[in-house]
């Protein structure tokens, strides 16, 4: 007749199409849209040049999308062939719809915001943005909710959130694209003719303030029983309500607020601000109890479900299969948000820190609390506002003006602040990176030493002949700064030991290790506390005779340019060898438990144990120049095997050497507690020290005595736990 398939189609009558047929796709997808039938050209394709398991594909396929699409056939692949994905209009559409009401009850109004917050923790943790928070149809077209206060204030600091958390994690840079998705091409982040900055956030802040007060006045007034109409043309709010409903409604823009509040707070420049970090926090916490009262708090509504469309934004959906977001758990949510602020409070301690070892403890408590990308982003951020400079020098012993008073000590501060900065950045990453970035860490610090090297070596020629005693000033000025540079670098020694050793101990979090290589590990920790023992003796060592130097120079010369305190530098030294002997114990008690049957050493069919301590271990020996020293210092098979050849002895007699080795440990401890008493013992570390060392003693001990008592192992901590059964 002259007419295309699809007109004729359309001139036959209304008949139905067969299901599945091409007639029954194109009435289906959305107007604007072409559908074409390309049957012959994958017919052709196939019969061509695809081979078995090849994909169809156009030029502009990218591995992304490849890896994206292993599943062959998955209809996830391709959003257009999902039919609500297809049959979704677009944001104006629906708008235009009238689908998003501006005159919402109570309990709808409430499933909105509650949906929002919900969907925006699914966000935090890990899902992208565009199946997230933007499926609220609300956040499209935010100048229409003039006419609803609550919505409108809510709606806009969500968006400023938003922009904040996306630039703070692009910022910081700990974290990978599949951990946490800053993408949000396409999606209305940034309003039309509104400038995005701190004007603006201060603008919305203030406005969501005056709603939220405005909403607790009404509810003061109220009393418990009676019920007031809010049902105006700033609050369209149909119905009655009472005073408790009021403030629930205040509680969540209150929490809008302070949620951006504390993020500002964290990022800002300077110090933290800790009083108003604390009111804000303070604030948030007592929003989140109000909405765990409420009892109402349950993602979204089913009312309320007309406000979001999984496939709202399917034209900007990244080029990955759309995920299936769903809603958390009421409990859940709120359980986010209070770890979140504890984090918060957490992170604003960083500017406590004086010292790397400071900053190395609060970095890995903090990683130990798992926290989410957004507050370790924060983390990171407080780190560069924090300024490594008279950290760094505190740490060395060195006063800052000392070190830059000349340009090898200048450089010598700048490499240390480098590998402080790596090794920090390092610990704001999730466990299993910072296991990968410990590597590069050591990697740093031993090009940085090799570095400070070389500016010993014509130091070294100005003392040649010479004593101490009789060198003229400019000689024990030369000296001194050669000690210096030496300490510097025997810093950098005791630094590379606490790298390894935390690598080394991320290995028990992320359960690396099977029950036979504890005893592999625990040694080679061992031998590295005690090479961080005899670095730092050597570091305190060059010290005392950087300060000797001094005080035997006249003039600007002879001042005090040694910081390290003697107390500080003993319990430092109390500790490491605490642990050590209770790492040296764990050692003897898994050669009984070896000796004993309850574990064994693991089976290596395609391998050897000496190639199995290679895998292990190599990645801790990372020097540019093989000739050169390298820290930490290798340590060979053989010197493990034969450490650990126990076979002349009992078990009887392996179990009182652990049971002796931790009541050594036991007694420095109490010795470092009564001898520098608080200011010296850092109690958590000595507490739970203390606390494995007793149950370990009287648990080998039981273990020792008889053949029939069960055994079991268990980390806490990181330490190792013998459990008599």
């Amino acid at each position: 007749d002259g007419l295309p398939r699809a007109e004729a189609s359309e001139a036959e009558g209304s008949e139905d199409p067969p299901e599945g047929s091409l007639e029954e796709f194109r009435r289906s997808v959305h107007p604007g849209r072409t559908a074409v039938e390309v049957t012959e050209v994958l017919e052709r394709l196939c019969h061509t040049g695809l081979g078995p398991g090849g994909m169809v594909h156009t030029p502009a396929f990218s591995l992304l999308e490849a890896v994206s699409a292993i599943e062959l056939g998955d209809p996830k692949v391709d959003v257009g062939s999902i039919p609500e994905a297809r049959n979704c209009g677009t944001p104006a559409d629906l708008l235009a719809a009238g689908l998003a009401p501006l005159r919402l009850e109570y309990d709808i109004l409430l499933g909105v915001l509650d949906g929002l917050l919900a969907l925006e923790a699914s966000w935090y943790k890990g899902n992208f943005l565009a199946e997230t928070v933007y499926t609220c149809l609300y956040l499209h077209d935010l100048n229409r909710l003039e006419g609803n206060s609550v919505l409108r204030a809510c709606c806009e600091l969500a968006r400023l959130t938003c922009l904040k958390v996306v630039s703070v994690v692009h910022r910081a840079g700990v974290s990978d694209e599949e951990d946490f998705c800053t993408s949000y091409q396409g999606l209305p982040l940034h309003v039309p003719g509104r400038p995005d900055g701190a004007d603006e956030t201060k603008r919305w802040q203030g406005f969501a303030s005056r709603v939220a007060s405005k909403l607790s006045k009404i509810a003061l007034r109220t009393q418990p029983s009676d019920e007031v109409s809010l049902d105006c043309e700033e609050l369209p709010i149909p119905g009655l309500l009472t005073a408790k409903q009021m403030e629930a409604l205040a509680s969540r823009v209150r929490l809008r607020q302070a949620l951006l509040g504390v993020i500002e707070c964290l990022e800002r420049d300077g110090d933290v601000d800790a009083r108003e970090l604390d009111r804000i926090v303070s604030d948030a916490r007592s929003c989140l109890g109000s909405i765990r009262e409420t009892h109402r708090f349950g993602g979204v509504k089913d009312g309320a479900k007309f406000a979001f469309f999984r496939y709202l934004n399917k034209a900007h959906m990244p080029a990955v299969p759309p995920r299936t977001v769903e809603h958390c758990d009421p409990d859940e949510v709120v359980g986010y948000f209070e770890s979140f602020l504890d984090h918060a409070v957490a992170i604003a301690k960083t500017d406590s820190c004086k010292t790397v070892g400071q900053l190395e403890r609060h970095l890995a408590d903090l990683s130990d609390t798992n926290p989410e990308t957004v507050a370790r982003s924060l983390q990171c951020l407080r780190l560069c506002r924090l300024g490594t400079r008279d950290l760094v020098s505190a740490s060395v012993g060195l006063t800052a003006k000392y070190l830059e008073s000349e340009p090898e000590l200048g450089v010598c501060l700048v490499k240390c602040q480098e590998v402080t900065e790596a090794f920090a950045k390092a610990l704001c990453f999730n466990k299993c990176q910072q296991h990968r970035k410990c590597r590069k860490v050591l990697q740093t610090l031993n090009s940085c030493a090799e570095e400070l090297r070389v500016f010993q070596i014509p130091l070294q020629a100005l003392r040649v002949g010479d004593g101490e005693e009789g060198m003229d000033p400019e000689a024990l000025q030369r000296l001194r700064t050669e000690l210096s540079i030496s300490a510097c670098v025997r810093w950098l020694c005791c630094l590379s030991h606490r790298v390894a050793l935390r690598q080394l101990l991320l290995g028990f979090d992320l359960e690396l290790y099977q029950s036979g290589e504890y005893l592999m590990v625990y040694w080679y920790c061992e031998r590295l506390l005690a090479g961080q023992i005899s670095a730092v003796q050597e570091w305190n060592a060059l010290l005392a005779r950087v300060a000797e130097a001094g005080r035997r120079l006249k003039g600007k010369g002879k001042k005090r340019v040694v910081t390290a305190a003697e107390d500080e530098v003993m319990c430092t030294i109390f500790i490491l060898e605490s642990t050590r002997l209770a790492f040296n114990a764990t050692v003897r008690m898994l050669a009984a438990l070896e000796k004993r049957g309850t574990i064994t050493r693991p089976e290596l069919p395609f391998n050897t144990e000496e190639n199995l301590y290679s895998q292990r271990f190599s990645p801790l020996h990372l020097a540019t120049n093989k000739v050169a020293e390298c820290f930490p210092e290798p340590l060979c098979y053989d010197a493990y095997a034969y450490a650990t050849n126990v076979q002349d002895m009992s078990l009887g007699q392996l179990c009182e050497s652990a049971g002796l080795g931790f009541g050594n440990a036991l007694r420095l401890l109490s010795h470092l507690k009564a001898t520098y008493g608080e200011r010296g013992s850092r109690e958590e570390d000595v507490g739970a020290l203390e606390r494995t060392c007793k149950a370990n003693q009287i648990a080998v001990k039981l273990a020792g005595r008889s053949d029939k008592l069960k055994c079991d192992l268990g980390v806490e901590g990181r330490a190792l736990v013998l459990r008599i059964r």
